[in-house]
């Protein structure tokens, strides 16, 4: 019988007891604190010690998946909430540029018909109409640049991120 009636004794095979001394002897603890620690360990992890070993490496790495699945769609996160503004910028651009241009053609073509003999007040009236077709042309590049971005965002929220797994932990 034990002195300590919290202390339990069980039979291990002679083989399995040589093991646990070597190993209790080399990191220098008792026996018992060895076995209770061994046990502990297997029961916290919910591991089967009689089982395949390979278990507790296969568990590690669905862990490590897992981890890389959210630091990869942290990572498309990221690049959306940059590369959205870089593409709004991007729209902006070649929207204004291409105005520009068609304005620039319009504009210069009317003007040459319309100042070859003109009166001041002519060509006072024709810079006012310079001034609102280009405030119609800002007007319209802003409207652009909304619609384009609006787009772009939702089929940015209608992607789900690629990477992750929908399976439980």
């Amino acid at each position: 019988m034990p002195s300590n009636p919290g202390v339990k004794n069980i039979g291990i095979p002679s083989d399995t007891h040589h093991l646990l001394s070597k190993e209790a002897k080399r990191l220098k603890i008792s026996q018992a604190a060895y076995a209770a620690a061994a046990v502990r360990y297997f029961s916290e992890r919910g591991l089967d010690p009689a089982g395949d070993v390979a278990r507790e490496g296969q568990l590690i790495m669905l862990q490590v998946k897992k981890l890389g699945d959210r630091i990869f769609s942290y990572m498309q996160v990221e690049e959306r909430s940059l590369f959205v503004p870089m593409l709004e910028e991007m729209l902006r651009s070649r929207v204004t540029l291409d105005r520009v241009l068609r304005m620039n053609e319009m504009l210069v073509a009317h003007m040459t018909q319309q100042l070859r003999g003109a009166t001041p007040e002519q060509v006072a009236a024709q810079k006012a109409d310079s001034s609102t077709l280009r405030a119609k042309n800002e007007e319209m590049i802003e409207r652009q640049i909304k619609e384009a971005t609006a787009a772009t965002q939702q089929r940015v929220a209608a992607t789900p991120p690629q990477g992750t797994t929908d399976s439980p932990s």
